[in-house]
């Protein structure tokens, strides 16, 4: 926890930030609109790449499923999207024993 005086800067601080940049002080208020607009351009990309891919398997075309799956992984990268390797990662480092 801030105690007083820093909370007093800190509101300075801000009130400053808001007269002389009022756009950005708007965005720091608002942080969700681009994550939630990114998260709609992943959903789309997910969504257009799934139905391509059930449509080709559909005509007996698995090469060229392959292709519009990496095609849509490379989409989603180019997006933002990570992959979260935390569980993998753990998984393959060995344990230590204790001596």
């Amino acid at each position: 926890m801030l105690d007083d005086d820093e909370r007093t800067v800190l509101e300075e601080t801000e009130r400053a930030l808001a007269r002389d940049d009022p756009s950005l002080a708007r965005r720091m208020r608002r942080p969700g609109v681009r994550r939630r607009r990114a998260a709609r351009g992943r959903a789309a990309v997910v969504l257009v790449t799934v139905a391509l891919v059930v449509g080709l398997f559909w005509l007996a075309l698995p090469g060229q499923a392959l292709l519009v799956v990496m095609v849509g992984v490379g989409a989603l990268v180019g997006l933002g999207w990570r992959p979260r390797l935390d569980g993998i990662t753990t998984a393959l480092r060995p344990e230590r024993r204790a001596l």
